[in-house]
């Protein structure tokens, strides 16, 4: 498997535990985007009497649901699974959203998680970021230092995972997830992408992606992301179907990156081409969206439709959080110059 580049086996999820699973979690959070939350703490119940590792954006999602219908003590659960899992909640969460006589105790968690292997994947992701860091944008300039370190964190990540199996938040917790959700050593996965046109792919990291899928340590959100970039396709998403916005200097000279990154810029949302429609799709695009809802169905994702549904409802509604998000921002110092882009979208918000 190490140094591969081509896998042509069919990326599929078999397990029906998982089938079903991921079958209701879709359902319930549909439940969520269309306002029944007692169907969605239902369907989010039963999800997890099927799997008894839900992942950590189930039981976020299913805790806030709990939240809303006032069932504190179904929430705390929830609450009290993701605090083991080393979940990091926002500041005064608990005083927030739970009674004083409601008491977190670590020493009731039943999960082990292996902070030696932790150690090993922080100090791979380390080394992978190291002279992305140090080029502040300007890969080619380390292009050499890039292809020798994505090499080297690639080849021991997969040895690693075939020794002690694929990382998950119920081996080493979520204290050092991105979003909240994305493990870091995807980081390192992502950076195999087939395309890299700064460091050549030494690893297509396919076969372990669709096993740990079929065992539960990675989400169909996840995986399906990182399949697409080690193989160079588009088989589960297309970005045609994004959601855009488009970001603005101003006037200033202030470079862009810098105005987002201090929430000084301003943003035009959002928009979406004609494909996000149903009714205006042609018949090039609806031949694409069943291909696409095809590939989606066998690894346990729904359809291109409920995923633009809950994109749609989380632009107002922060506190659910969805991951398989389609945004895309671009990046203008005129306003006129997005002005071909946006003639040919459609404005939704």
């Amino acid at each position: 498997m190490l140094g591969s580049i081509l896998f042509s086996q069919e990326f599929a999820l078999t397990n029906q535990r998982l089938i079903k699973y991921y079958d209701l979690v879709n359902s319930a959070e549909l439940s969520i985007v269309d306002d029944n939350l007692t169907e969605a703490e239902k369907l989010y119940a039963e999800a997890f009497i099927t799997f008894e590792e839900p992942h950590g954006k189930d039981l976020y999602n299913s805790m806030m649901v709990s939240l809303k219908l006032k069932n504190r003590k179904g929430a705390f659960a929830k609450y009290s699974t993701l605090k083991c899992l080393e979940y990091k909640f926002e500041d005064e969460f608990f005083e927030k959203n739970f009674p004083k006589n409601f008491k977190y105790n670590e020493d009731n968690c039943k999960v082990n998680l292996d902070y030696a292997y932790k150690k090993t994947l922080d100090s791979l992701i380390e080394l992978d970021q190291q002279y992305r860091l140090l080029s502040n944008g300007n890969y080619a300039k380390y292009k050499m230092e890039l292809t020798e370190t994505d090499s080297i964190v690639a080849t021991n990540l997969a040895r690693l995972i075939e020794e002690k199996g694929f990382p998950n938040e119920y081996n080493i917790g979520m204290s050092g997830t991105i979003g909240g959700f994305a493990q870091k050593f995807y980081l390192i996965i992502l950076h195999q992408l087939a395309t890299n046109i700064w460091s050549s792919q030494k690893v297509n990291f396919s076969e372990y992606i669709n096993n740990a899928l079929n065992e539960g340590k990675i989400s169909p959100e996840y995986a399906v992301f990182l399949l697409d970039l080690n193989n160079g396709k588009s088989q589960f998403f297309s970005k045609q179907f994004s959601i855009n916005s488009f970001i603005f200097s101003n006037g200033s000279e202030v470079p862009i990156y810098d105005q987002v990154k201090n929430r000084t810029a301003v943003t035009d949302c959002c928009y979406v081409t004609d494909g996000f429609f149903p009714e205006k799709r042609h018949d090039t695009t609806k031949k694409r969206v069943l291909e696409l809802n095809e590939n989606r169905r066998k690894i346990g994702l729904g359809s291109i439709d409920d995923v633009l549904k809950k994109n749609v409802f989380s632009l107002n509604n922060k506190e659910f959080k969805f991951t398989e998000m389609s945004f895309d921002a671009h990046s203008f110092d005129k306003r006129e110059d997005a002005k071909f882009l946006k003639d040919h979208m459609f404005k939704i918000n």
